[in-house]
Formats: structure tokens, sequence, C-alpha cells
């Protein structure tokens, strides 16, 4: 199945979605990042407590200091979710005590193994863009330490140098490495499921959304941004004498009905109505924001509209279709089952009453009245 450009698919389609790759892609990278501040703050605290006396004062104000910023960065990112930029300023704390213990040397000069653990925890935490921009500083600022102009830092042995630069690099290339195909087939594996999900929620005859698409995805996520939707209205649209069309004509033609009805659906109601074949030759409307007196409007027009319509086989078969339809307004996603089920009524009242009618709770009620 070729992916379709956004422009292209139908507007229902761009709800689909697969937060919940995105969502275990957002714990792998909040399990990293909580991993690293406890690490970080049992590592500073050790480090503190054990060298207080051999470590530069100012060191070590620098690392009680982070100790506070990883906690309270931990404790926001739980109130907020906001996970990159609080991540960006913990591995940037991080960078500066980096520097800081390359500058001071640290214990017996052995600051540079420290760094060693920043290019794995960057990228699993920041991704491939900002991991790589937070490494390729931390290198670059060490560099200018290690070979630079002599600014106060300690100095180091050649061979050590030659042999830190030579080892943080190889780290760096096969953690940029690492995480840009786990990224790729990440990315990967988010296009497959979209388009497999895609493809479970659409009506294969007619392109039109299925009815899995409205229990299984539309109700939910509607019920997540119900001030996008709410009140709508439900149409159950069914074609009428349908039966006929089989008989008469044969399955091929039934189905070419089917395809062109769906196509009148697609033209003449709103991009962001969501159309449904609900089964066989019944289908269903959802009209976002619509109210029932406007949804009745609509439910009209568009009945009058396929009345007029003559839907084409060949040169030799041809014919007219006409539907029925029952509408009901939906104030509460909880009751969008019963308001199916109100609808479903007032489309066989519609039957009843000759087909080709549209049957609501407004025009009920103007009957009741008359």
């Amino acid at each position: 199945m070729t992916p379709e450009s956004p422009e292209s698919q139908p507007s229902w389609l761009n709800l689909v979605n697969i937060d919940s790759v995105y969502s275990a892609e957002k714990q792998r990278r909040a399990f990293t990042f909580f991993t690293m501040i406890f690490i970080a703050v049992v590592l500073i605290t050790t480090l503190v407590t054990v060298n207080y006396s051999v470590y530069a004062k100012l060191l070590t104000i620098m690392l009680v200091l982070s100790d506070l910023t990883f906690f309270i960065c931990a404790v926001y990112f739980l109130r907020t979710g906001r996970l990159t930029g609080v991540a960006i300023l913990v591995l940037s704390v991080i960078c500066v005590l980096c520097l800081a213990l390359v500058y001071t040397g640290g214990k017996e000069n052995t600051a540079l193994y420290w760094l060693m653990f920043y290019p794995v925890v960057s990228f699993s935490t920041l991704g491939l863009r900002v991991g790589f921009l937070a490494v390729s500083s931390l290198l670059a600022l060490t560099c200018l330490f290690l070979y630079g102009p002599d600014i106060g830092q300690v100095m180091y042995g050649n061979a050590e140098k030659v042999r830190f630069t030579a080892s943080f690099i190889l780290v760096f290339l096969f953690a940029f490495i690492g995480e840009y195909f786990r990224n790729k087939s990440h990315l990967e594996i988010a296009r497959i499921t979209l388009l497999q999900k895609q493809d479970a929620y659409t009506d294969q005859l007619t392109g039109l959304a299925n009815r899995r698409f409205i229990s299984s995805h539309f109700l939910p996520f509607a019920k997540l941004n119900s001030e996008q939707y709410l009140p709508f209205t439900v149409l159950l649209i069914d074609l009428d004498l349908f039966k006929n069309i089989n008989d008469n004509f044969g399955h091929d033609f039934g189905d070419q009905a089917l395809i062109e009805f769906s196509r009148m659906l697609e033209a003449q109601l709103r991009s962001s109505d969501i159309k449904v074949r609900y089964g066989g030759e019944e289908f269903m409307v959802i009209l976002p924001k619509t109210v029932i007196t406007d949804a009745y409007a609509v439910a009209d027009k568009f009945r009058e509209y396929v009345a007029a319509q003559v839907i084409v086989f060949n040169e030799h078969q041809s014919t007219s279709v006409t539907c029925s339809i029952g509408a009901a307004q939906v104030s509460h996603i909880e009751t969008f089952n019963q308001t199916v089920k109100l609808a479903d009524e007032y489309l066989y009242q519609a039957k009843r009453l000759g087909r080709n009618n549209v049957v609501s709770s407004e025009q009920q009620q103007a009957n009741n009245e008359q």
C-alpha cells in the first residue's frame, strides 16, 4: 500500500494516529532521562563527600548546585511532561560539569574518563540532531582545553590527550550510528503501523471509513477532543430498494452504485464530515459541530441531490437511486450508541413513510405539533 500525501487522502484518515508507538519512544527517553539523573545525583554526591578536601572549592560548589538542579528538573518533568526542554537543561549542566572537571583535572587528573558516557546519554535522551549538537559542543570545548592556549587549566600528557580524543571520537561515532539507525527503524515501524491502522479502518470497496473506525478510534479521539466535535449529528443513510439493483443488474453494478454513492457523499458534504460505510448499503455520516436543525437541512438537500443523479455502469446499464435518512444529535460522547439507535429508528420511519425521506427528532416534533 503506497502512502498518500496529506492533501490527497480523505480527511478522516488524518484522525488516525499511532500515539502508542510514539508513547513507547517517549517512555524510552524518559527512562533514560531518570536513570541519568539518578546516577548523576548518586555519583556527584559521592564524589563531593569523598573528595571534598581534594576538589577545588569552585568545583565543589558547582557539583552541589548541579545536584539541586537535577532534582528540580526531575520534579518539573513529572509535573509538566516536557521532556525535551528539561533534558536539554540537564545535559547542558552535565556538559558544564564535564568541562569543569577537564579544566581542574578532578582527582589525580582522571577527569577525562568521566566524559565517555556523554555521547551515549545525549543521543538516547535528546535524539539524533540535538544530541549531535550537544556532543559536538562538549568535544570542541574539551579539545580547546586540551590543545588550546594555557588559561589556567590542568595540563595533561600528550599520550593521554591523544588517547582520550581518539576514544571519545570513536564512542561519539558509534553512538551516532546506533541512534541514526535506531531512529530510522523507529520511523519505518511508525510508518508501517500507520498504514496498517489506516488500512484496517478503511472500507476496501468505497474507500470510506468503516464501522471499526468509529468504535475503535473516532469515539476515543472525540472524547479527548470534545470541543472540536460536540455537539455533532449522526446521519444513518440507507439506499432504497438496493436489492433490486443487485437482482436486476448484478452485483458488479451494485458495487458500482455503492462506489458512486460514496463519491456523492464526498462531493456534497464537508471534508470535515466523517463518512462511513456502516454495513451493506447503509452509511453513516457524522457532522461535527452541527446541531440537528442544521443537520436536517443538510440531509434533505443531499437526499434531493441523490434522487436527481443517474448511475451509469455501461452504455446499456444505468439507474437512479434514492436514499432514506435518520438523523439524531449527540451532545455527549457517552450517549453515542443510544443516539445511533434513535437515528436507526428514524431511518426505518423514513422507510415506512415511502422512502426517499429524512426523519429526525426535529421533524418528528414538527409533525406532532401539526
